[in-house]
């Protein structure tokens, strides 16, 4: 870890406090035309954006619908219903991202 690293986690509570937490979750406005890319429709409506500290982890809820959510993994890209029941994904292959479904 980098010295200006080191004191900017000390001085938050340390490694500790660091290791003691999941995730963090924002709300998020999204703009730009990302999302119409994706065929989705650019609203106003807030979104929740979770990232997991300690895997490579995020999810943006709702995506698509109300009852969907993104499940992104360096393997996987998903769609998801908020249950969990998946909705549409694609893996890794070397470079390439192959859609399951």
């Amino acid at each position: 870890m980098n010295e200006l690293l080191g004191r900017i986690i000390a001085v938050h509570g340390g490694m500790d406090r660091w290791k003691g937490y999941e995730r963090v979750e924002a709300t998020i406005v999204s703009g730009g035309g990302l999302f119409t890319l994706k065929g989705v429709t650019r609203d106003s409506n807030p979104r929740r954006m979770t990232v997991w500290l300690h895997e490579e982890r995020s999810s943006v809820a709702p995506y698509g619908a109300p009852d969907q959510r993104t499940m992104f993994t360096p393997d996987r890209i998903a769609i998801e219903k908020i249950n969990g029941t998946l909705w549409s994904s694609a893996v890794r292959q070397g470079i390439h991202l192959l859609a399951t479904r």
